[in-house]
């Protein structure tokens, strides 16, 4: 503590280079923040809620292929099956193409077996049950949009040739998925000519223990058939989906490293001047008792400070800002409830003070190096 003033002395002698340097690493360590956080949001979207015992069997040959119906009442018949709901991707937007959202059909009479944690208001599901144009909203899409149970709605097609037109029977609150909106399949399959089969298929399982073989169960029943399947567990599902796009995973993870070793680079240069210009006065503190070792231990004190406090600042900034911004809405809800994560935030706390002692140390234990003489001949 007694070397706290000294610190912070040398810390802020030139305050704008120290100002520059913090804020371009705060503007780093809040990409950095940000990216890290987006994954860890799609981990928590596929481990959270109640689909731990729910099974979800799409065609082995595409997504976008039929099962047949009759698919689900062989699956109804094995041991350990609770029951099933057909549903459909629709991929309809509202007004605009910006407006786009998750939007599904879906076997009303069995959603709220099948989907225990999406939770309805007892009046309102039996008004959507009944309302053969019914469907049920999320709360982010009801606020997006400035829906009100009760409201007639429009959606316009993108894949089938049909534009739903729906009357907003009920609202839903789940813990992870805010911003989609299911309405009858019998709706859908009239709308497009009573079609024999759906894309998805969910089976609420017994037991949990039992997934691994219900799921082989299955897709050996259809394996030799026009349309055989592929059953995955709900978290298993979601990584598939996630798949679909690319490896989102590695592509962050590079990103925030080359982010990360650019920093690294640009500090150095940063503390390479600041070094470069104390030759003197290091000379003098070693000239008058300071151990090269303790002259070292204060400058690199001083660097891993002043990036620390950048790191901070870039990611208290984060957490702040995305207090106020609806990520679902700038992401037309592929990003539920994003905020910074505590994990996300204290690994780029810790990457910031290692970047000032990886950037600072070659130039710090170069200008302690320098001995006192050569360092008093010195001009700077």
């Amino acid at each position: 503590m007694k070397f706290a003033h000294l610190i912070l002395r040398n810390l802020f002698r030139n305050k704008t280079r120290a100002a520059l340097t913090m804020l371009l690493m705060a503007a780093i360590f809040f990409f950095v923040a940000t990216l890290l956080s987006i994954l860890q949001n799609f981990d928590l979207a596929s481990e959270m809620g109640e689909g731990y015992n729910r099974l979800a069997v799409q065609s082995a040959i595409s997504l976008a292929n039929f099962l047949p119906f009759s698919h689900e009442a062989k699956i109804q018949q094995i041991a350990g099956v609770v029951d099933t709901c057909k549903m459909q991707w629709i991929g309809a937007y509202y007004k605009e193409r910006k407006n786009f959202f998750a939007n599904f059909a879906v076997d009303e009479k069995k959603m709220r077996t099948v989907f225990p944690d999406y939770k309805v208001d007892e009046k309102q599901f039996a008004d959507f049950v009944a309302d053969r144009r019914g469907c049920i909203v999320g709360p982010e899409l009801m606020k997006r949009f400035n829906w009100k149970v009760g409201d007639r709605i429009t959606l316009t097609r993108t894949i089938f040739p049909f534009d739903p037109e729906l009357t907003i029977r009920a609202t839903y609150e789940n813990p992870i998925n805010t911003s989609a909106l299911y309405f009858h399949m019998d709706y859908f399959q009239e709308s497009i000519g009573n079609p024999s089969g759906a894309d998805m298929i969910w089976v609420k399982v017994k037991d949990p223990n039992q997934m691994a073989a219900i799921s082989q169960q299955i897709d050996a029943m259809f394996k030799n058939t026009d349309a055989p399947t592929e059953t995955f567990t709900e978290k298993e599902f979601q990584r598939s989906f996630m798949a679909m796009m690319g490896n989102v995973k590695l592509l962050f993870t590079a990103v925030s490293t080359c982010a990360i070793f650019m920093v690294i680079l640009l500090a150095a240069i940063t503390m390479s001047m600041s070094a470069r210009e104390r030759v003197v006065e290091i000379s003098v503190l070693k000239a008058i008792g300071f151990e090269s070792r303790l002259v070292l231990t204060l400058m690199l004190i001083e660097f891993a400070l002043l990036t620390l406090m950048g790191g901070a600042l870039g990611v208290a900034g984060g957490k702040l800002l995305f207090q106020f911004v609806n990520m679902a809405k700038v992401t037309q809800g592929f990003l539920i409830n994003f905020t910074l994560y505590p994990q996300a935030m204290a690994i780029c706390i810790a990457a910031a003070a290692l970047v000032g002692v990886l950037a600072g140390g070659f130039p710090a234990f170069q200008a302690t190096r320098i001995r006192v003489v050569d360092g008093m001949r010195r001009v700077v």
